[in-house]
């Protein structure tokens, strides 16, 4: 394992950089199927949703907040409904 984490480190790169791109590409996918399906807004990028949800993640961690963090999924879930 050290000898994995040193090769990591000399390659001077972030070994989860992709990490991101991979989940908003994810992300991308469910919302082009929801706007396909006029389930959701179409002016709200990939990249607005996973702000939301790290926005989400980072401020209702930990598990006595899970209420608060069910509440603002919810909003955000709510925010993204088709304009009727």
């Amino acid at each position: 394992m050290a000898d994995a984490l040193r090769a990591i480190a000399t390659t001077g790169k972030n070994p989860y950089g992709h990490s991101r791109d991979m989940i908003e590409a994810a992300i991308a996918t469910l919302m082009d199927a929801c706007a396909d399906a006029g389930t959701i807004r179409t002016d709200i990028s990939p990249s607005d949703m996973s702000a939301i949800l790290a926005g989400i993640a980072f401020t209702s961690a930990q598990p006595e907040q899970r209420e608060q963090a069910e509440r603002l999924l919810g909003l955000a879930l709510d925010g993204l409904a088709a304009r009727q």
